[in-house]
């Protein structure tokens, strides 16, 4: 994890810590202890547990040590035309958007997702990379400017970023190139 995004989570969850309210719209978590890591967890997945045990900013959740075991059941209701029924060992769900599953793929780190369609997730007939790695997602989606491209920017977490000033594009320094 670059230690840019672990400043920004450590920052965030000791201003989150000042709002009493901030537990209906956010939790961070803080670091998992080694031992309670799961083993076999890509490395992007373990570098973030061990900063912060889950996060959950409105609508967008990155499991925690205790809630991820729990997520994988979403793996089973994946659609015949995605790759992930031909491989399931090399899928894992890390997360939820609104609810619905946010996967990784374990050979290369990118995170994927069932666009919303009008339909059901697991009815869906798109499926598509969303960030090239685990940290690139966790700071535009979760952290930035792309949390209103994943839910409806209207909840007390798009106010929250936008009071910290983490909603301008312009100042991302944002590598990737966003789908779309």
């Amino acid at each position: 994890m670059i230690p840019e995004l672990r400043q920004l989570i450590e920052e965030l969850r000791a201003d989150l810590a000042d709002q009493p309210a901030s537990l209906v719209y956010a939790e961070f978590g803080e670091g998992a202890a080694i031992d309670a890591v799961p083993a076999g967890l890509p490395a992007d997945l373990r570098d973030l547990l061990l900063v912060a045990d889950g996060l959950r900013g409105g609508r967008v959740e990155v499991a925690s040590t205790s809630t991820l075991a729990g997520m994988q059941y979403h793996l089973d209701y994946a659609p015949d035309f995605s790759s992930i029924p031909e491989d399931r060992a090399g899928w894992l769900v890390v997360g939820t958007r609104s609810d619905e599953p946010i996967f990784m793929d374990r050979g290369t780190g990118a995170i994927w997702y069932f666009p919303p369609n009008g339909t059901e997730w697991f009815m869906s007939d798109a499926f598509e990379e969303i960030a090239p790695d685990l940290g690139s997602f966790v700071d535009y989606y979760l952290l930035g400017p792309g949390y209103a491209e994943l839910t409806p920017a209207d909840d007390r977490w798009f106010a929250f970023l936008d009071e910290q000033g983490l909603l301008d594009e312009e100042d991302e320094d944002v590598t990737w190139v966003r789908p779309g």
